[in-house]
């Protein structure tokens, strides 16, 4: 992990420490901490008078959003690129653009500015950390709050413009393609799972490194009950279960927004996509929202074609549900081997007999798979 603030190090009694696996910086504490929303850490190290760590910790949130950040400025440019080499004339694009960018304009009005929004939650968190330094101040919870609240303004906005972007893509191309551009967006990022491969690495490190891997992402993505970045990490006897309420990214497209006076953004005038069909990548479920179905590649088929096990598996919530707030969650087994079949059944995949990417290998080429 590539930090966005280098300066920004592990103290020996900060909120923060090194995590060889993981690559860089984590959160100090159990399991039972690592739930709780970095900005609302902050809040409480800032009242308790415990400045440095508030600026740690609100620097840290930086760190945790921007690869939410860059995915969806990636992706904002790469979909329309795929639907043109398709065959997608540029003028059907840009009015799909406009149609998406009408629904997009910040609440006073003015349309959104993505770089903007970024720099403006980055100088709002400089500005918390000054008055950190400076021996706080009476303001500074208030700009804390406001750093959440723009960076949650302008993730939600360009989050919605990526799903708008892929319900395009299957109205002209068809819902067959979302994977595929899925693939052109994050496939850099499968071969990385070769570093959880059970031959080489203790799956104690490795099961470690994938709950880090996880709540720094959905903390990142402000999943939780108000939006604050709050997941629930719940141990079972052989698995460990994170459950979001919301999602912060996909999942939240199947809530009510009050903020904005909106129903669920699968309806109008969102009208984001969900699978109408059974696939392989959607869980082999309809009514997955077609951004959602990354984490079915990312966290459960490409590792199993990889290694014969998920690094996750996911109960993704589907539309439409008899439950009004319908929740998703990840779940890691404490053994890989013991995830249960049923788990590749629904990607399309059958459990192996024997697990490791030697192993995995031997059997794909066997049937022809490379």
């Amino acid at each position: 992990m590539s930090q966005v603030d280098p300066t920004l190090k592990a103290r020996d009694d900060g909120p923060l420490v090194h995590h060889e696996g993981f690559g860089g910086l984590i959160r100090r504490g159990g399991w039972d901490e690592q739930g709780i929303s970095t900005f609302r850490l902050a809040a409480q190290a800032f009242g308790d008078g415990r400045f440095e760590d508030a600026a740690d910790l609100a620097r840290y949130t930086v760190e945790e959003a921007v690869e939410g950040h860059e995915i969806y400025d990636a992706g904002i440019e790469s979909v329309p690129e795929y639907m043109r080499a398709h065959g997608v004339g540029d003028a059907v694009i840009e009015d799909e653009i406009r149609q998406i960018k009408v629904l997009l304009d910040m609440p006073d009005g003015t349309p959104l500015d993505q770089e903007a929004g970024w720099q403006a939650y980055r100088d709002l968190i400089d500005r918390f950390v000054a008055l950190c330094r400076s021996g706080g101040g009476a303001e500074g919870l208030d700009l804390l709050e406001s750093a959440r609240v723009t960076w949650l303004q302008f993730h939600d906005r360009k989050c919605d413009w990526l799903c708008g972007l892929f319900a395009a893509a299957a109205r002209h191309l068809g819902e067959e393609h979302t994977i595929a551009i899925w693939d052109e967006l994050i496939g850099s990022m499968y071969p990385a799972y070769a570093r959880f491969d059970i031959d080489k690495r203790p799956w104690a490190d490795s099961l470690d490194e994938m709950l880090h891997m996880a709540v720094f992402a959905l903390r990142g993505h402000l999943s939780g009950p108000g939006r604050m970045g709050d997941v629930n990490i719940v141990e079972e006897e052989d698995r460990w279960r994170i459950e979001f309420d919301p999602c912060g990214s996909g999942g939240r497209t199947m809530r009510p927004d009050p903020d904005q006076n909106l129903g669920a953004r699968i309806e109008p005038p969102f009208n984001h996509a969900i699978a109408e069909e059974e696939h392989d990548w959607s869980w082999n479920r309809k009514g997955v929202c077609l951004y959602c179905t990354h984490c079915c590649q990312l966290g459960q088929r490409k590792p199993i074609q990889l290694l014969g096990y998920p690094a996750r598996v996911i109960e993704p919530p589907v539309w439409p549900s008899d439950d009004p707030n319908p929740k998703c969650a990840w779940i890691v087994y404490k053994d890989p081997t013991k995830v249960p079949e049923r788990y590749y059944r629904e990607v399309g995949e059958e459990k192996p007999d024997k697990f490791g990417m030697a192993a995995t290998q031997r059997r794909r080429e066997a049937k022809g798979q490379g």
